[in-house]
């Protein structure tokens, strides 16, 4: 079967792991041009993927000039950018694979779905872990009534200590104004997606959510902390500190492709000393986590009233010592519990016989947490995308514009809620 054309847009870490689903797991996609403004990605995608330097552009404008010349674009740019760099190109007739979140507010987001219906576009929304083996069987067993109605969804996200450096703490995603998502959007829209997709038979009605910034903040920095962790942090108060850069970012880096971006290299090029050098001096990873003027929350809680009477809770906290998401789903005839990154959860049902319950095990061997797939759902969506582009039709797990909307709206509910100190209304 001929190959799906593709043009990445934000030659980073997240389109280049889509990209190379497509391309080299599955067979089924061809990049044939990319955009990115910095040379070095630009030159990744030359070698990685055989883009010709004809084909490789600085700018979205520059590429718009050539009109249509693919099937499709992986849009893999920074939040802010999304509906500059993807409006264009449903304008022109490209489907579009979009990195979450697709946007950080209602207008826009609303726009680019109509934009992508007028133009008769398929785009899909990378919400993931709706593809993990482990959260599409939960959905399979709720669309299948082995629980019967849903009553209540608790989930919770806990960010570990060094995603939550590398990403939201020191990392790109550090100030709303700057990365133009909060925390909740950033990192849990996945979550509260997963909620309304579960529970896609009612609607949300009511949200409430609290939290706040209480945590990583200069007032709890360790005595005697400085601002640079290799420069003015002494080495007694550095030993104590779970933050230290020496162990983090030297000793124990776990997604190394985030800290070193900053020194216009690839991160595998990256020298030792120029490592030790750029945390010492314009690396904003060397910064106090403490000190390092974020505004996001650290952690926050969303409480969800649906249309049906059912509830959800989801809670979100940075910097814990075991990170994972985990799930417990109450229905009216069972309930689901499991933690994802172990790749397992168990179905209980009540048992008259004891008064107690019985309880099933599903287990998923490959267990691929976050850093390795999404648990598997990085190569779902390529592979339903490509899928639903070739006229295929698509899975339960489709995350079409259109079933991707309310997810969205909720997490903006929800922060209008946290800022307002008051429940509002899902519907305006």
């Amino acid at each position: 079967m001929e190959k799906i054309k593709v043009v990445v847009i934000g030659c980073g870490d997240r389109a280049t792991v889509y990209a190379k689903e497509g391309c080299k797991n599955l067979g089924a996609m061809v990049v044939v041009a990319a955009v990115d403004p910095d040379e070095t990605r630009l030159k990744y995608m030359r070698d990685e993927f055989g883009v010709k330097e004809e084909n490789c552009f600085k700018s979205v404008d520059e590429i718009l000039k050539r009109g249509k010349i693919a099937d499709c674009i992986i849009n893999g740019t920074m939040d802010q950018l999304h509906v500059s760099t993807t409006l264009p190109f449903l304008e022109q007739g490209y489907d579009v694979l979009l990195e979450k979140p697709i946007t950080n507010n209602e207008k826009d987001l609303l726009n680019i779905k109509d934009t992508a219906a007028k133009h008769g576009c398929r785009l899909f929304v990378c919400h993931v872990l709706r593809y993990s083996p482990f959260y599409r069987k939960i959905k399979e067993l709720i669309m299948g009534g082995e629980i019967g109605k849903i009553v209540n969804i608790s989930t919770t996200e806990r960010v570990g200590v060094f995603h939550s450096s590398v990403a939201f703490i020191r990392g790109k995603w550090n100030k709303e104004k700057e990365c133009g998502s909060s925390l909740l959007l950033a990192k849990c829209c996945h979550d509260l997606d997963l909620i309304c997709w579960l529970n896609n038979s009612t609607v949300p009605d009511v949200i409430y959510s609290d939290g706040g910034r209480n945590f990583i903040t200069p007032e709890n920095a360790p005595e005697g902390a400085g601002t640079r962790c290799l420069v003015d942090c002494p080495p007694e108060v550095r030993e104590k500190c779970i933050f230290d850069v020496q162990s983090m970012y030297l000793d124990n880096c776990m997604l190394p492709w985030y800290p070193w971006q900053c020194t216009g290299k690839n991160w595998w090029e990256v020298t030792e000393e120029e490592k030790v050098e750029s945390l010492k001096t314009y690396n904003p990873h060397g910064r106090c986590a403490y000190k390092c003027d974020g505004d996001l929350v650290d952690h926050q809680n969303v409480s969800i009233k649906f249309a049906d009477g059912s509830t959800a809770m989801h809670s979100m906290l940075l910097s814990s010592f075991k990170a994972g998401r985990s799930i417990f789903v109450t229905g009216t005839l069972g309930e689901i519990e499991g933690y994802a990154e172990e790749g397992r959860f168990v179905v209980r049902h009540y048992d008259k016989k004891t008064s107690c319950y019985t309880e099933k095990e599903y287990n998923f061997n490959d267990k691929k947490g976050e850093t390795g797939g999404h648990f598997g759902g990085d190569r779902g969506i390529v592979q339903d995308f490509t899928s639903f582009i070739r006229g295929n039709g698509y899975s339960v797990s489709c995350t079409s514009i259109e079933d991707s909307v309310n997810g969205h709206v909720l997490v903006f509910r929800a922060d209008e809620s946290l800022k307002s100190g008051k429940a509002v209304k899902f519907a305006k």
